[in-house]
């Protein structure tokens, strides 16, 4: 059976023969649930390009680009998280110790947009093509607790931080001259101080700037399209912020509570909550 003329029709659907009616309808159903939350979020890297379909097949290249470069850029890091993870359910089933490379329970240690990924070695001033560029990265690869939001953070719920050593090697990590990063633990009164703190931590100022600049992109795409200005600048706003406070704040508490195992699958719950978040206004 042809389809009803879709042009013919537009602006008068309470025509359509009703077999057409219940077709629409069912593909909507359909369309809505194909959105629905994945549980495949818990794999980084699937959860870096989980939405790459959908911006090709709206013409969004440029975040979509973006999302593939920083899935393949994070690639060897992601690889790592996994490993440790099933390190950690290997040990458990097999009744053997596992030894974390710090205690995740008291502490988190800083991530960083470049430690373990295809540019470790380029960030490196010691082994960079570029020791000025390299130096100034490395200078700026940083976390949202090493800014004035942390210091705020700080002051607000009254934190103290100690420091503890981990077996993470830093980029700057050689064999003849070994250097690991260490750890903080927040100390204060306050539950939701510390999660935030710890959630910060894990959340580089980098990854940030390069996260909104792909959101605004997607903007500036849906404004060029004809969307509403307020509207699409709200959407992307609410997007941005609940999916970068999803993931932090979900893999903090993964983290502190079942180590690189629960930092998955907090960081996968967190994504499909700020996803769902998102659209609220949507």
């Amino acid at each position: 059976m042809c389809a009803v003329n879709p042009i013919m029709y537009q602006y008068q659907a309470d025509k359509l023969p009703q077999i057409q009616q219940d077709y629409e309808e069912v593909k909507g159903r359909v369309d809505k649930e194909n959105k629905l939350p994945s549980v495949f979020d818990v794999i980084p890297t699937f959860r870096r390009i989980e939405k790459v379909p959908d911006k090709i097949e709206n013409s969004d290249f440029v975040p979509a680009s973006g999302l593939v470069a920083l899935a393949v850029l994070n690639a060897p890091e992601d690889w790592r998280d996994m490993k440790s993870a099933y390190s950690q359910i290997k040990s458990k089933l097999t009744n053997k110790t596992f030894t974390p490379s710090y205690d995740y329970k008291i502490a988190q240690h800083p991530f960083s947009f470049f430690r373990g990924t295809l540019l470790h070695k380029f960030v490196n001033p010691k082994t960079s093509p570029c020791p000025k560029l390299a130096k100034w990265l490395f200078k700026n690869d940083k976390t949202l607790w090493n800014t004035r939001l942390g210091k705020a953070v700080t002051e607000k719920y009254k934190i103290d931080e100690k420091f503890i050593d981990t077996t993470i090697k830093n980029i700057t990590h050689t064999e003849q001259n070994p250097v690991f990063i260490n750890a903080n633990k927040f100390i204060t009164k306050s539950a939701f101080g510390e999660l935030t703190a710890r959630a910060m931590t894990r959340t580089t100022k980098i990854g940030t700037a390069v996260l909104g600049g792909l959101e605004a992109a997607h903007l500036v795409k849906e404004i060029s399209d004809g969307e509403n200005a307020i509207k699409s600048t709200a959407k992307s706003a609410i997007n941005f912020v609940s999916s970068i406070a999803g993931i932090g704040y979900g893999g903090a508490i993964g983290a502190k509570y079942l180590g690189p195992v629960g930092s998955l699958i907090g960081m996968g719950l967190g994504a499909i909550a700020g996803n769902q978040v998102a659209k609220i206004i949507d």
